[in-house]
């Protein structure tokens, strides 16, 4: 059976006045139950999925051909900076540390040569052209020197040796050059990270420009998330956390403007976390969860928000009376839902038959459909 109210003539309008009496006579004779609304603060919540990836990443490579003779790193295995992976023997640091030594020693005896001359200058032994000569001869022999070194170092920093002048000038000093390139045949660690594939064995030579193993930083990443335009000023404040074998890890945003995704035109936000235990993998993707900053609300049971003409209502009861209220609510959490405008603390809102009570009071007439 099907009833309708309709407005078509004078004894459909009466008929319709008189159900819509009887209706209201009804619902104030019912005792309908209510709840108080209670003030407390709310947080917004938002999910994405976030793309990790590592902070730093190398190919280490040898410029130059190298026997390897010692490894002391495994895939997987996490080492800090500066650790070594591996010893080698090289040729070209050899022959750059004969080098750098030869023109140590050039060095030397040019400077001894120069006090000589100047003595004898003194002594008005020695011509001006002589001594301009022996000055000269200083200059080139540390203008070479530079290079050798330069050279050096360039070796020192492939190898990831942090070692100055000075420290190499004291190995020197103690060490010949060949026992020299076996102190400093070291490759270390560049950063802290993991190593990602087994280093070549012990025995086996290298040809230069041959990757020798990959690393990558992971004890801090990068997660990327992609978010909708219209809600990517939510993601701008309050906290974000990614979820991994529920372990949370705090996320902190790199400032600046969000990007847009070329591929699907969404936000993309970017942010850097701790990877604890290393348990966050380059290139693999996690959920991502974020709050937006606290707000004071008003906390109600959920059954007390009911929806009309595309609007949030409440029934708001005082002194045996009920007012329909327009509130803006945010998402339900177990049972109930706080409203972020519209009511205030204490106020008594009516938890049951809510619909019933709002036809009535916005005077529209309904449609029963059996």
């Amino acid at each position: 059976m099907k009833m309708k109210i309709i407005e078509d003539g004078p004894m459909s309008f009466l008929c319709a006045l008189l159900f819509l009496i009887a209706l209201s006579g009804q619902a104030y004779s019912k005792d309908y139950p209510v709840a108080t609304a209670e003030k407390g603060q709310w947080q917004q919540k938002f999910t994405a999925f976030g793309r990790i990836t590592a902070r730093a990443e190398s190919t280490i490579m040898m410029p130059f051909s190298l026997k390897v003779t010692e490894v002391r790193v495994e895939p997987g295995q996490m080492v800090p900076a500066g650790a070594i992976l591996l010893r080698c023997n090289a040729p070209q640091l050899l022959k750059d540390l004969n080098n750098y030594q030869n023109s140590r020693k050039i060095e030397a005896l040019s400077e001894k040569r120069q006090q000589v001359i100047r003595q004898g200058a003194r002594e008005h032994t020695l011509t001006r052209q002589q001594v301009i000569a022996a000055e000269q001869a200083v200059v080139r022999s540390a203008t070479e020197k530079q290079q050798f070194w330069d050279q050096m170092h360039t070796d020192l920093m492939i190898l990831n040796n942090n070692l100055d002048q000075k420290d190499v000038d004291a190995i020197l000093d103690k060490n010949t050059p060949p026992d020299a390139a076996i102190i400093l045949g070291v490759l270390h660690a560049p950063f802290k990270g993991i190593a990602l594939n087994r280093p070549p064995q012990v025995g086996l030579w290298i040809q230069a420009n041959s990757a020798l193993l990959e690393f990558e930083d992971l004890h801090r990443v990068y997660v990327t998330v992609d978010v909708p335009d219209n809600v990517v000023n939510n993601w701008l404040t309050g906290d974000t956390v990614l979820e991994k074998k529920t372990t949370l890890f705090p996320l902190k945003r790199i400032p600046g403007e969000p990007g847009i995704d070329v591929h699907n035109g969404m936000r993309v936000l970017l942010f850097t976390v701790d990877n604890r235990d290393s348990v966050l993998r380059d290139g693999e993707w996690a959920g991502v969860t974020h709050h937006s900053p606290k707000k004071e609300v008003v906390w109600i049971p959920e059954s007390a928000v009911v929806g009309r003409n595309g609007k949030t209502w409440c029934i708001v009861s005082a002194d045996q009376t009920y007012r329909a209220q327009p509130v803006v609510v945010g998402s339900a959490i177990d049972g109930r839902i706080p409203v972020l405008s519209g009511l205030t603390a204490g106020q008594q809102v009516v938890t049951e038959n809510g619909y019933e009570l709002l036809y009535r009071d916005l005077k529209e007439l309904i449609q029963f459909v059996d």
